[in-house]
């Protein structure tokens, strides 16, 4: 029994329910995700085929010999219920721990409710993704070994795309489910501290590897490697032509072996040599029959130009605040100017970003003995930043600014002539274009500060005082 029953079953509850939310969020996301990868797929690959049977008769009946199946058939597949019957329903790793934590719970605190609602269902539901993304990959290595030395290399960079962005987009949403935040954490600690829990969880710690009751799918799932895994491995790496691999790698061992023999008798080592010379030249072009092998199945992520593209769409997007500062006018019309605002740039690339931003400027007086609050303006702003080295970055953009038409400094009627102009009836627009370097700095594990020096070209024509651009901020 447990002492402080009410907690170990608050803390188990909060871990079990905490991780059941996060693999449904990411099967729910992963699954719309591969519903649109298979669009596009069946698509693409429909298109692809159209163009084939046209031009390469050959290649064509190659197409039609593929074993894996197509993506048109798995699209067609996954809008029925065929293919859970044909996932089956395996436990899946994470889901059948949280059931073992429920029971644990339940004996050690009789009467504990942990029952979470729709563990099987997800379960299933797992398991069926799961199925259909190994089917993908399946399809998609044939593709490759087709067309890789084909004139459809174009159509294939294309395919390897689309599947390649939507696998990063899937590995992004389970690597969130893999990292436990604070709260799991902390629960997961204290449920260690419970007497027989790790065991529990790895009942094969105790048993040690020497067991004689160890199966392989026990060893298996204890993180060795067995002979069915490592052939499963073989063939995804090398397909249909594993078996021709293997074939001639056992001749030549074959061959070698009976040339060694030869080798020790002195009455015919010329003749051997030449043999051994043969051999040599065999083992050689079955390396480069390998190695054909290899490069027949290309890595989907060598087409990927760009990775941020296997991020989501929102989880792209970095937020910066800013603050300015512009020094009075010698005159004393225009004030001190405070500008804050906020920016939004879209990741692009890992290198280049897209950015808009609007600022709101406050005037604080003439100095310190006239300080008066007022407000001068809204600033509007794109901009396009580039990463350079070091955490500099090169940053470009264009503002307008939307000055208040009652201000000793807005010389309206001068430049824009009567009430009737619609730069009178929107106040004074000014515009600024700069080019500067941007320097970020770290300053928390989710905050980095940043430090703009920029010069503007339309000074002389927006009236201010000084063409350098000096703005602090930081990013979240």
């Amino acid at each position: 029994m447990i002492e402080d029953s009410t907690e170990v079953v608050h803390v188990a509850e909060v871990y079990i329910r905490q991780q059941y939310r996060q693999h449904l969020q990411y099967q729910q996301k992963s699954a719309r995700i591969q519903r649109r990868m298979l669009r596009r797929l069946q698509r693409q690959e429909a298109r692809t085929v159209a163009k084939i049977r046209r031009s390469d008769s050959a290649l064509y009946a190659q197409y039609q010999q593929l074993n894996a199946v197509s993506f048109d058939s798995l699209r067609k597949t996954a809008d029925t219920g065929m293919l859970r019957r044909l996932a089956g329903n395996k436990p899946v790793k994470a889901l059948d721990s949280l059931q073992k934590i429920q029971s644990f719970i339940q004996q050690k605190v009789p009467g504990a409710g942990l029952s979470v609602p729709g563990m099987d269902q997800l379960n299933n539901q797992l398991n069926t993704q799961e199925y259909l993304n190994t089917q993908l990959k399946k399809r998609s290595d044939a593709l490759n070994r087709l067309l890789s030395q084909s004139a459809f290399g174009s159509e294939l960079t294309k395919l390897n795309r689309t599947y390649g962005y939507a696998a990063q987009q899937m590995q992004y949403w389970k690597k969130i489910v893999s990292d436990p935040d604070a709260a799991e954490q902390k629960a997961l600690d204290l449920l260690q501290g419970i007497e027989g829990f790790n065991e529990m969880l790895n009942p094969y710690t105790q048993q040690g590897i020497n067991g004689n009751n160890l199966s392989a799918k026990d060893l298996q799932q204890m993180g060795f490697q067995t002979k069915s895994s490592v052939n499963a491995a073989l063939e995804q790496q090398f397909g249909s032509q594993l078996q021709q691999v293997q074939q001639q790698a056992a001749r030549q061992v074959q061959d070698f072996s009976k040339q060694l023999g030869v080798e020790k008798q002195l009455n015919k080592v010329r003749g051997a040599t030449q043999k051994v010379k043969d051999v040599r030249n065999e083992v050689q072009d079955a390396q480069g029959k390998i190695k054909q092998a290899r490069q027949g199945i290309r890595n989907p992520k060598e087409d990927l130009n760009n990775p941020m593209r296997g991020i989501p769409f929102w989880k792209r997007w970095e937020y910066q605040y800013t603050l300015q500062t512009q020094r009075a006018s010698a005159d004393g019309q225009k004030p001190v100017m405070l500008q804050a605002g906020i920016n939004a740039a879209f990741r692009y690339s890992p290198r280049i970003s897209l950015g808009v931003g609007v600022d709101g400027s406050l005037g604080l007086g003439r100095d310190w003995q006239h300080l008066k609050l007022s407000y001068e303006g809204v600033t509007g702003r794109v901009f396009l930043d580039g990463k350079l080295i070091w955490g500099i970055s090169l940053q470009g953009g264009y503002e307008k600014i939307l000055r208040p038409l009652n201000r000793p400094y807005v010389a309206i009627q001068e430049r824009y002539g009567n009430a009737s102009n619609v730069h009178t009836a929107m106040g004074l627009l000014q515009d600024a274009a700069y080019i500067g370097l941007m320097k970020t700095y770290r300053i928390s594990r989710n905050q980095q500060g940043t430090f703009l020096l920029g010069y503007n070209f339309l000074n002389d024509k927006s009236g201010i005082n000084s063409p350098w651009i000096i703005r602090l901020g930081y990013k979240i």
